[in-house]
């Protein structure tokens, strides 16, 4: 078995991946295909698989028909190994669906997603796999041309993959790159820098991940047709401590032009609540400040664990009163954490309360970690963001044991699911100074409640001779005085 490796961030760079053709494959992968209604376009894309060079023994390839009028079938130039999946369901259809059924429905080591109208190279499957034999952490994502493919049957196809002839076979028609993927991929130097964003580039007609990275991250989720489904996993793939890797020595065509070329204004339309709502990113959640959303920008954890009610509650209190409204908190312990405290929360949304403490924040991009009975500035989590930025995390202790720590989610989930060679990264020490996070100090009121800062000192209640005398009553004594003066005189 290869040696699997970590690497800190995206630095995929860093990876030993064998070249094509010295790829030693011991993997087995599944192809899963959603596909609605496009039989055509299905028996090219299934002669292509055909004739790979990744072994036959090591693929398999499930069709999920996703509800097709007419049930799809498997064409004889098709792997060996391929299976039709009928989903019935029409009035719900939709690839994030149809793809995660498919997922589900194999133990295969590596899950290659291709779409059910792309015609692919010889060694397509070979060069998704060889990255997955080497790390656990890859999301592969594939080249593609846009070109027209009428007139072309799948014998045509399957001898130009054999002979490693498909740019022969269309030669002269008009073919486009996949423009906006690869202008942004450029942009980001190949996606070798660790930021929020980089999931922007998955696109679902061509990525791989390993089934247990893939069981990471949920899935693909049911969105229906909201323009939204691949872009949102690929959230949750960096999230889950993915690596995304452009693998552009891979070869696809994409049969005919994108839907997006007719529809662009109107996908993005509909897809803006999902999205504010689903990426927490300021490209996607403009509209931040005071406002609350399915995934939260921010989770944090209290480490409740041996700590006083009193503790729980001050430092919960200064986390809901940070400028970065975009947080969620949790207070693990919840049978031993007292019925007041619950009472206390119960009306803000932003606290749950659970048995156990989570590994992570997941899905929020950014899990934090603070000590009960520490008390943050109401810049703090806003601080420890920008220190984070270039992925990673920090740590500011204030006491032996009592920190704050503030990480990317994907650094936490890389290194819970680190193996083999590479380490990631510990969040960098930082003073609690610089962050603006302290030692509650705090006293009970006379009524009961918590409030910070030291006790008042009682008020004495001054004696009559010692009672201060106002300073018109002083005056009026002084007057008189004066005057029994000037009367003794008269």
């Amino acid at each position: 078995m290869t040696t699997q490796h970590t690497v800190t961030g995206q630095q995929w760079g860093d990876l030993p991946v064998p070249a094509l053709g010295e790829l030693e494959p011991t993997l087995r992968v599944c192809v899963v295909i959603p596909a609605r209604d496009c039989q055509e376009d299905l028996d090219r894309t299934l002669a292509a698989l055909g004739r790979q060079t990744y072994p036959a023994e090591l693929t398999e390839v499930v069709v999920v028909d996703d509800a097709s009028p007419l049930p799809l079938t498997v064409h004889g130039l098709a792997p060996a190994g391929t299976r039709v999946l009928r989903v019935e369901e029409a009035q719900e259809h939709g690839s994030g669906r149809a793809r995660e059924r498919g997922a589900r429905s194999t133990d295969a080591d590596v899950i290659v997603f291709l779409d059910a109208d792309m015609v692919v190279s010889a060694a397509h499957l070979e060069s998704h796999a060889r990255w997955h034999h080497v790390t656990p952490h890859a999301v592969v994502l594939g080249r593609k041309w846009f070109v027209d493919f009428d007139g072309i049957t799948p014998d045509d196809v399957a001898r130009a993959v054999s002979g490693d002839a498909l740019g022969e076979l269309l030669e002269g028609r008009e073919r486009k790159r996949h423009g906006w993927q690869e202008a942004f991929v450029k942009e980001r130097r190949y996606l070798t820098q660790d930021v929020a964003d980089s999931f922007v580039a998955v696109v679902g007609a061509d990525v791989s991940v390993r089934r247990d990275l893939y069981l990471r991250t949920g899935g693909f989720a049911p969105l229906g047709l909201r323009g939204i489904v691949d872009t949102e996993f690929g959230y949750r793939a960096l999230t889950s401590g993915g690596v995304i890797i452009p693998d552009w020595k891979t070869t696809a065509y994409h049969q005919g032009a994108r839907n997006f070329v007719s529809r662009g204004d109107e996908i993005k339309r509909e897809r803006t609540g999902l999205a504010a709502n689903l990426l927490p990113i300021p490209l996607f959640r403009p509209q931040n400040t005071g406002r609350q959303w399915t995934v939260p920008g921010v989770h944090v954890v209290v480490e409740t664990d041996g700590a006083a009610p009193e503790d729980v509650q001050v430092t919960t209190d200064s986390l809901l009163a940070s400028g970065h409204t975009d947080l969620t908190v949790t207070l693990p312990g919840s049978a031993t954490l007292p019925r007041w405290l619950h009472d206390y929360f119960a009306a803000d949304a932003r606290v749950s309360f659970t048995e156990a403490a989570p590994g992570s924040g997941y899905p929020s991009p950014v899990t934090a970690r603070v000590t009960a009975g520490l008390v943050l500035d109401r810049e703090t989590v806003g601080r420890a963001l920008e220190k984070i930025t270039e992925g990673g995390g920090v740590r500011a202790e204030v006491a032996p044991g009592r920190h704050l720590t503030v990480e990317t989610t994907r650094s936490v989930l890389r290194r819970a699911h680190a193996t083999g060679e590479g380490t990631v990264p510990e969040p960098e020490a930082v003073s609690p100074e610089s962050l603006g996070v302290r030692a509650a100090v705090f006293h009970v009121t006379a009524q009961g409640m918590i409030a910070l800062g030291e006790k008042p000192a009682p008020t004495l209640k001054a004696s009559p001779a010692t009672r201060p005398v106002p300073a018109r009553a002083r005056l009026r004594r002084l007057l008189g005085r004066v005057r029994r003066k000037l009367t003794a005189r008269r």
